[in-house]
């Protein structure tokens, strides 16, 4: 998801605020350049200095981050609980033009500080700057309070002007209202479809802009203050000539909601976003769109790495497939053909095909090098589960909560279908899991029973009465098939058993989650047995050792939730995935020391 966007002053960068941390971009070639991976909460505004190196964030807490727009470190706190009467988050903040001073606003008062430092600087307005706007030198400020605008100069705490209107004006997470660049206009959307433009020295209402057939969400002025951008609920957006009061151009591509529009400092480009994620450039004199970023819909919603951890493949929510370098985190390759969210995808022991499943029920099959599709399997019936590649066969593995069928690859051809016995209600399948030598397969059935199949021919094993389970166990084979661990969502704790004989091993527990709200999302043996990680809800890495059980290192705060964790077959590298982005860690550093991913 995305929470806000801001060029960069020299209009030569822009930085997106999101779900996953803040990514810098080329405003050209819009390659991305770097990614802040922030904890949580997540960003929701930013504000760059007026030099650009300073970038200052807020989420919902009480803390400002100021960061080293260079480095990429994080610099300065700015903490409002030490700030008498402010007790609640920062809604907004901006620099002043002297990119030393920093400006927030909530909970009925204005505030000043040093953006070097982090020191406060008091400075309480007499009225209210509640859901207000601010010139873009952070000196002047307008807020509203039933049909009055009242125009202030924040740095001396003076009210300069109250200006009546009679529309109600909408001040939606000051989007629908804005200030030109010098504080001499003002611009405000309203419940009616209209913009009305204010003359700020004189206090006059210049014009009124009709255009818009809904609600005026949010506002911006070119930075030369002759043009002004409009979108409203209809998803479109208008380009006015201010001097004329007359419409230049109307964009329309937006399918949902747009959040914000904002131009480039040089005003020959404007950026808007909507509510789905995506960023659209347009070409200001001509109308024309230039690029749509897709990047942040492309929610990764599962991962598998190749046989020799060299690729990444991530299913997405659009349904396009993306391989990515692990060494470097560059995009190498996109596979288009599914129309729904693709749930799992999973490579061959080769290396050579990639297996994908949608919630559509699709199957594909790709070369893993040129993406081309090589064939596609019928639509199995029941809910799309998964789809695994035995590690050692050419055999894959399609699951639902219907049926498990197994097929052969090349060439492709159905073995048996579906596994079954008498012993095994339907729906059979919840969660399933593959042994590392492809011999054996778990799967658990609707009451959370967990039963064992012969991988090869299909055939029933037995049941292991692994206790406290339920529909929504997950389960997975130790390395040498020997143990398995198995751990409720709902639950904060994870179980060893041995596969022989059912017995109960070990109760993983994490001391830290138990005193949260998080619980257990994935888990994941190293490829040598003697460590097991688990990922909650809470962003928390936990680690075990699994002979004894005991628990190795706690990683609190990181920057997402844990959804899947995935190891490179000689253990090196550890990959993690969640809030739509994948996380890449060297896996003995993490166990030896280090708290940070590489990538």
């Amino acid at each position: 998801m995305i929470h806000d966007v801001a060029y960069l002053p020299d209009g030569k960068q822009f930085a997106v605020a999101s779900s996953t941390g803040i990514w810098f971009y080329d405003a050209n070639t819009y390659e991305e350049k770097a990614l802040i991976a922030t904890d949580k909460p997540e960003v929701k505004m930013m504000a760059f200095s007026s030099d650009g190196e300073k970038l200052a964030t807020i989420g919902e807490n009480k803390a400002i981050l100021i960061w080293n727009t260079e480095t990429l470190n994080h610099n300065t706190t700015c903490v409002h609980d030490s700030a008498p009467y402010f007790n609640l988050y920062p809604d907004f903040i901006t620099f002043i033009k002297d990119k030393h001073t920093l400006v927030s606003t909530r909970s009925s008062s204005t505030h000043l500080w040093d953006a070097t430092t982090g020191t406060h600087q008091l400075k309480l307005i007499n009225y209210e700057i509640t859901d207000g706007v601010f010139s873009s030198d952070g000196r002047i400020a307008v807020s509203h309070r039933d049909s009055v605008l009242y125009v202030w100069n924040v740095v001396e705490d003076n009210l300069l002007k109250e200006i009546k209107i009679h529309s109600r004006v909408s001040f939606y997470e000051r989007k629908g209202v804005a200030l030109s660049s010098n504080g001499t206009k003002l611009a405000y959307g309203t419940h009616e479809n209209v913009i009305g433009l204010w003359d700020i020295e004189t206090g006059k209402h210049k014009k009124t802009l009709k255009g818009h057939k809904k609600e005026v969400e949010c506002i911006a002025f070119s930075p030369d203050g002759k043009t002004l951008a409009s979108a409203s609920r209809d998803y479109a957006i208008i380009l006015w000539d201010i001097a004329k009061g007359k419409r230049k151009k109307t964009l329309k591509k937006h399918s949902n909601e747009i959040h914000k529009v904002i131009f480039s400092p040089d005003g020959k480009t404007l950026i808007s976003f909507d509510r789905s994620g995506m960023l659209r450039f347009w070409e200001v004199e001509t109308g024309k769109l230039i690029y749509s970023l897709r990047d942040h819909t492309n929610i990764a919603t599962s991962i598998s790495l190749s046989p020799d951890g060299l690729n990444l493949v991530s299913g997405s929510l659009n349904g396009n497939i993306h391989v990515w370098d692990v060494a470097t985190g560059k995009h190498k390759n996109t596979f288009k053909g599914h129309k729904s969210p693709v749930y799992s995808v999973s490579c061959s022991p080769d290396g050579l095909t990639i297996a994908s499943a949608s919630s559509d029920k699709a199957i594909h099959l790709w070369d893993a090098t040129t993406g081309k599709r090589r064939n596609s399997i019928d639509k199995p019936s029941g809910n799309m589960r998964n789809v695994l590649f035995s590690p050692v066969d050419q055999l894959l593995v399609v699951a639902t909560d219907k049926s498990i069928h197994v097929w052969e690859v090349d060439p492709l051809q159905l073995l048996y279908a579906p596994i079954a016995h008498e012993t095994v209600p339907i729906p059979l399948y919840q969660r399933l899991s593959l042994s590392a030598d492809g011999k054996s397969m778990v799967s658990n059935d609707k009451s959370g029973t967990i039963h064992l199949w012969d991988a090869v021919t299909g055939n029933y094993l037995r049941t292991l009465n692994l206790k406290g389970n339920s529909p929504m166990t997950n389960i997975i084979f130790s390395p040498d098939g020997k143990i398995l661990a198995s751990f409720i969502p709902i639950r904060k704790k994870i179980d060893l058993w041995y596969v022989a004989t059912g017995v109960h091993k070990h109760t993983l527990t994490d001391i830290q989650l138990l005193n949260t709200y998080g619980s257990f999302l994935s888990c994941a043996f190293s490829p040598d047995g003697k460590y097991l990680f688990a990922g909650s809800v809470d962003a928390t890495l936990s680690l075990w050792e699994v002979n004894t059980g005991k628990l190795v290192k706690s990683l609190k705060g990181l920057s997402h939730e844990i959804r899947d964790i995935v190891f490179s077959q000689d253990g090196t590298t550890l990959i993690t995935r969640g809030d739509g982005a994948v996380f890449v860690w060297d896996s003995a550093t993490l166990i030896n020391g280090s708290d940070k991913q590489n990538n």
